[in-house]
């Protein structure tokens, strides 16, 4: 079927976020607040039934691909009913998972076995007291395992990695070199203003053109791919000259990639974003619980998509950004 999900500025969404907890286990600066979290109520969270009614509506609206975000969606049991219960909508054609991997190595054969397919897991940092200051637990061994029992499991592994000038920039070889050695991409991310602490300032963001040349220097070089099939996806990738290893970089600020977002979020609490940094976003829950009719979630989901914003790059030229824009363990990734 053609696909409807088309917005105001032509974009056409094909791929949802779904955050199916606010809880985490970690409490990472770029993210959690570190104090005076209020989490949701039990009542307040979507249930699976509801969020595979949602994922239903979505796909008849030609949504192909879903990914289960949090907070950490680990914390949340049973998840790989979830995922099963996904994989039977029509229309579905792949599910992913991002997760902070302490609790992945244990659940992976499960959740692959219920369909899942690729995994994104999130690391800042290879050294233990970095990792602590970064996400306020100790546990780089337990991610790395994970990280490996994945790609035994048969899924698809990214890393995604985080980069903060003055935290962990003088890492960014060492993630290098654990792509080439180990086979992953390794994702690059710039630290954006969805943080819950309240610390993004511009000269904490740490561009890709100088992690491009930290790499280039103390690694070696590194050509982009050209790859038509990635034109929607935010990560641009790149590979070492001799073919062996490949990372990515998300240069959400210094080379916003909004003309091409094909995303859309459902937040943990049932809200509808179109965009990272709209807030507060619509109340799909209100209507599921109110009794509304497919055609009538449809029809309030179409309606939302023509409001969608053209993104940070409008914030960015409007000299807009500040700390907190969002809040990312709400919205998930």
């Amino acid at each position: 079927m053609d696909n409807k999900l088309v917005d105001g500025y032509g974009r056409i969404a094909k791929k949802l976020r779904i955050s199916v907890t606010d809880r985490c286990n970690m409490r990472c600066i770029y993210c959690m607040p570190t104090n005076n979290t209020k989490w949701l109520d039990d009542a307040e969270v979507i249930s699976f039934q509801e969020i595979v009614k949602l994922a239903s509506i979505f796909a008849n609206l030609g949504i192909e691909k879903i990914r289960i975000t949090g907070g950490e969606p680990l914390v949340r049991p049973d998840l790989e009913n979830l995922i099963e219960f996904i994989n039977m909508i029509p229309g579905i054609e792949s599910i992913g998972l991002t997760t902070n991997g302490l609790l992945l190595a244990d659940k992976v054969e499960e959740l692959a076995a219920a369909g899942l397919g690729s995994v994104n897991v999130s690391l800042d940092s290879f050294k233990e007291d970095r990792f602590k200051m970064m996400t306020g637990v100790t546990g780089v061994d337990k991610v790395v395992r994970s990280i490996e029992k994945a790609k035994d499991a048969g899924l698809n592994v990214k890393i995604n990695t985080v980069v903060i000038r003055g935290w962990n920039d003088e890492e960014i070889s060492d993630f290098a070199l654990f792509a080439r050695d180990r086979g992953h991409v390794v994702r690059f991310i710039e630290f954006m203003p969805l943080d819950g602490s309240g610390i993004w300032q511009p000269d904490l963001v740490f561009s890709k053109r100088e992690m491009i040349e930290r790499i280039n220097i103390k690694v070696g070089e590194i050509v982009q791919l050209s790859d038509e099939n990635s034109q929607s996806e935010p990560a641009m990738l790149y590979s070492f000259v001799d073919g062996t290893g490949t990372v990515g970089f998300i240069p959400s600020i210094t080379e916003p990639f909004c003309r091409n977002c094909d995303r859309v979020r459902i937040t943990s609490d049932g809200r509808l974003l179109t965009c990272l940094f709209e807030n507060p976003g619509y109340n799909l829950k209100n209507l599921l619980r109110s009794g509304a009719t497919d055609k009538d979630l449809e029809c309030y989901v179409l309606n939302c998509l023509q409001k969608k914003p053209e993104g940070i790059i409008r914030l960015i030229r409007n000299k807009t950004l500040k700390p907190t824009l969002n809040l990312m363990h709400t919205i998930g990734g």
